[in-house]
């Protein structure tokens, strides 16, 4: 019977398969000095000169090799021991690199290794060497005739346990790109200092240096602080440049314009939050059930979501550098793209460590630009995600991770991990589109009149005129102010017909949302109706079925009563922009309507804790319809108790004033809550303008509206520090 006779070359010629680049083989050193339970690990590289090949040093702290284990595992290519135990020795990690391909990794980096390892061997600590010339396998005929140089020796005082592996004659040459690469690497491996079980990543290039004697045109220490410079930027922290060696979490801080967060339970449902950043902040409950499992199809285990979206018009940008503490104008658009850019892409983690490729910025492996071609406006690209995907062990998740180059299987559940993924942005992605249309975002700019008035006053045309000859000037002035009459006209109709269309738009808006509410109060009454009718002739039976409905009916009162008390008080909020007669406008006290208006409202500030401060005098009266100025207080103070409610303060305040001239009253409602950015105030009375994660942006427009209609205005202050509306009212006369 034959046998095989594996070939000595081939440890390099697998090597060179498994390991994708010198950044990937130095990946696998860290994830086996991981896996060997190390708190830290430190790589150190050397590069090249006249005299010295260079060298790779990477060095752990965790519980070592015997030299048993180095006989019979690392010395066995593929072992299957970490397989066979998911978990580190001290439990409290799951292994990583569960392939076998350190060894690899180390035969890709340089031509020679030396290793050294102390571990604990019955009660007492052991040092292990280990030396070995890859070059040996390609002189070498058959893989048994291989012989290693492997001792054990003594430990000297005061060395503890851990690894130590120096990979000496480099095969690559480390350039300033090449070591940006590997920083980038590690800094997408590194764990945040949050995390309970924190694994450090220090690296050192202090032998990179500019010199007469060096090919290299830059510092490797410089580089490594500029690196770590620009992570702590992004992260809101300073970095210490004394600790420029620790690679550290590279991400946008923890800010973004909408932020999805939940679970995928073991048979694919979610349940988690979809918080618009640039909104209000509050948390949107999103529920999707598990999709079936088609026939051969596996589950992909527990998942964890945590995923970034951002909005890349400039404005959207500017907004979000903004939050960032950060200041817009010292990057310019193109750089913050590129900062965006560099952080997107879907990272998936086992374990808290990344499974590469995914999450680097061209790896876009849930292809949302393929998805995004035929719906741009609505879809999600790669280029506007970021965040992590945590799985379960190969066991639980049935997610098989293959080499590094590779990254998973692409087998069932890995397709199903993917179809839940895209099948929850689409749930988020209407509710972002949603928000983007209410607030304006991308919104084409609106047609200004008042510069089309300016080009047809013709005035570049006079003063090209006026050089001419006298006796020509004339005639060609009477023909262009006859031509800018007509222009102007012109522009009074068209600006006419527009005004006639916002109106129509406003009442759409306005009656999309009466039939919205209205639906929802009628729904409880019809239901309740029919229950009513239908259970009647059953509700004097002394049986079990009477006792349920007479049960049950007191419920339906009570349904029907909340039905009608909606409906009423959407119709009340109406009744100032309804355009019926009302009878004639009549003096009333501003203090009666203002402590109505707070009356109604009482829940709403004790449930938020917010304090009232209510200086309005009861000798303050106004002229026109108190419905007017109820309605529009209503809007504002329900629009003030909903921004206060998304922050946390340790005093949260609103201040109602009343003033008074010859011919007004003014009533100012201000509060301490988040402030209107600059670039939304001119938006915020149009109908259906809303930053709110559930607002009809219908509020501030009726508010305007009610004030109008009894000759008053309502405007945004820009004197107050404070969010500060201002509510103007003709004066009215006292009643004696």
């Amino acid at each position: 019977m034959a046998k095989l006779k594996p070939r000595a070359r081939l440890i390099r010629t697998i090597g060179d398969k498994l390991i994708s680049g010198p950044e990937a083989a130095i990946i696998e050193l860290v994830k086996n000095s991981y896996d060997a339970d190390s708190p830290s690990i430190e790589i150190k590289i050397t590069p090249p000169n006249r005299n010295f090949g260079g060298a790779i040093q990477v060095r752990d702290f965790g519980h070592g090799m015997t030299f048993e284990d180095l006989l019979e595992k690392w010395l066995e290519p593929a072992t299957d021991t970490k397989k066979k135990n998911s978990k580190s020795k001290s439990g409290k990690r799951t292994v990583l690199g569960a392939k076998g391909v350190g060894r690899f990794a180390s035969s890709s980096l340089g031509k020679s290794i030396h290793l050294t390892t102390i571990a604990e061997h019955e009660g007492k600590l052991q040092k292990s060497v280990l030396s070995l010339d890859w070059d040996i396998f390609e002189n070498t005929k058959y893989l048994d005739e291989v012989e290693v140089d492997l001792n054990e020796t003594e430990c000297s005082q005061g060395e503890t346990t851990g690894v130590s592996v120096e990979i000496s004659n480099l095969s690559t040459i480390w350039d300033k790109k090449k070591l940006l690469k590997l920083i980038r690497e590690l800094r997408r491996l590194a764990t945040p200092s949050h995390i309970a079980n924190k694994f450090d990543i220090f690296l050192f290039l202090e032998d990179f240096h500019v010199g007469l004697n060096t090919p290299y045109n830059f510092d490797g220490k410089e580089l490594l602080v500029e690196s770590n410079k620009m992570a702590g930027v992004l992260q809101k922290e300073t970095v210490d440049p004394s600790s420029y060696n620790l690679i550290q979490p590279y991400s946008i801080s923890e800010e973004s314009d909408y932020h999805l967060k939940g679970s995928f339970d073991g048979n694919g449902s979610f349940s988690g939050t979809f918080v618009i950043v640039r909104g209000d902040k509050l948390p949107l409950k999103i529920s999707v059930p598990a999709p079936k499992l088609e026939f051969g199809e596996k589950n992909c285990g527990p998942v964890d979501v945590d995923l970034k979206l951002y909005d890349l018009e400039s404005d959207s940008i500017e907004k979000l550098f903004k939050r960032m503490g950060l200041k817009y104008d010292d990057f310019g658009l193109r750089r913050a793209r590129e900062i965006i850019g560099e952080n997107s892409g879907v990272a998936i983690y086992r374990a808290g460590f990344r499974i590469r490729p995914y999450g680097e910025p061209d790896t876009d492996w849930l292809q949302l630009e393929k998805r995004r071609v035929n719906d741009p406006s609505k879809k999600i690209g790669h280029g506007q995600i970021s965040g992590s995907i945590q799985v379960a062990s190969e066991f639980e998740s049935n997610l098989v991770e293959r080499s590094s180059r590779e990254g998973l299987e692409t087998n069932s559940a890995f397709e199903r991990l993917i179809y839940l993924i895209t099948n929850l942005l689409v749930q988020v992605e209407q509710k972002r589109f949603d928000f983007r249309a209410k607030a304006g975002i991308s919104r084409k700019p609106v047609k200004n009149i008042d510069k089309a008035r300016n080009i047809a006053s013709l005035d570049s045309i006079s003063k090209a005129i006026n050089s001419l000859p006298e006796e020509q000037q004339k005639p060609l002035l009477l023909k262009v102010e006859k031509e800018s009459k007509a222009l102007t006209r012109t522009l009074d109709e068209i600006e006419a017909y527009q005004k006639l269309l916002e109106s129509r738009a406003a009442l759409g808006m306005v009656v999309a949302q009466v039939i919205h509410d209205g639906r929802t109060y009628l729904e409880p009454i019809n239901s309740s109706a029919k229950s009513i009718i239908n259970h009647a002739p059953f509700l004097l039976d002394q049986n079990q079925k009477g006792a349920l409905v007479r049960k049950y009916y007191p419920t339906y009162g009570q349904a029907i009563e909340t039905g009608a008390t909606g409906l009423a008080s959407l119709f009340r909020s109406l009744d100032p922009i309804s355009g019926r007669k009302r009878g004639k406008p009549v003096n009333f006290q501003v203090s009666q309507v203002v402590e109505n208006s707070l009356n109604l409202l009482e829940e709403g500030f004790i449930e938020h804790d917010i304090y009232k401060i209510v200086d309005v005098d009861s000798s303050l009266w106004a002229y026109g319809y108190s419905g007017d100025l109820q309605s529009a207080l209503m809007n504002i103070l329900q629009n003030a108790i909903h921004w206060l409610s998304t922050v946390s303060i340790d005093r949260k305040e609103i201040i109602l004033k009343g003033i008074s001239d010859s011919e007004h009253i003014q009533i100012s409602v201000e509060n301490n809550g988040p402030l209107i950015d600059v670039s939304d105030q001119d938006s915020i009375f149009n109908a259906g303008f809303s930053l709110k994660s559930n607002g009809h942006g219908l509020g501030l427009a009726i508010a305007k509206e009610a004030c109008k209609n009894s000759k008053g205005d309502l405007w945004l202050s820009t004197e107050s520090v404070n969010t500060k509306f201002i509510m103007e009212f003709p004066m009215g006369e006292a009643k004696h």
